[in-house]
């Protein structure tokens, strides 16, 4: 299939992954784009080493977030893995939650560069297409970071939600201008 808009990633957020396919879906983009998550950690400090793993590979998203935001009509269905060497070459924007997300992703990458499992898979210019989410907020703009909702209660998967909304709209908002659509 033809990705005219863009191949995104989502690092740590499955739930920014289907905020994005339902923003995407109701602008009749769905097919344009390749939109994925995966993680950033969550298990061994030295996950993205040959050794190294995450406690969370193959779950499905915390059910508090799924149920939260199934009653916005965003339903939550992919399964977690850790970031790899060719998502770097893959996705065109790797977007990350918080700064410890792109620490995260900057430190695997240049682990990589000089790895055989990395080379040929990770382009030296990687760093370019990394990107925090909350700098698409519109609405939310000058929101240092999308949290964690797990130690927020119910309106910390609320608030993680209506950021990503916002910052959703946003990203697609930017690649549209960007692409001239």
């Amino acid at each position: 299939m033809n990705r005219t808009c863009g191949q995104i990633l989502w690092a740590s957020s499955p739930t920014a992954e289907a905020v994005f396919r339902s923003v995407v879906e109701k602008a009749g983009l769905a097919a344009a784009f390749d939109i994925d998550s995966c993680g950033t950690g969550g298990g061994s400090p030295d996950w993205f080493t040959e050794g190294g793993w995450s406690y969370h590979e193959g779950d499905f998203a915390d059910s508090r977030m799924t149920i939260t935001a199934r009653k916005r009509g965003v339903m939550l269905t992919s399964r977690s893995r850790p970031l790899q060497p060719l998502d770097l070459s893959r996705f065109d924007y790797i977007i990350g939650m918080d700064a410890k997300n792109l620490r995260a992703i900057r430190t695997a990458a240049d682990y990589w560069l000089v790895r055989p499992m990395g080379q040929g898979k990770v382009p030296a210019d990687y760093a370019g297409r990394i990107s925090l989410m909350t700098s698409y907020c519109d609405k939310f703009k000058g929101a240092p970071e999308v949290p964690d909702p797990y130690y927020g209660g119910p309106e910390g998967f609320e608030r993680v939600l209506d950021l990503l909304d916002d910052a959703c709209q946003g990203l697609l908002n930017s690649i549209r201008a960007e692409r001239g659509l």
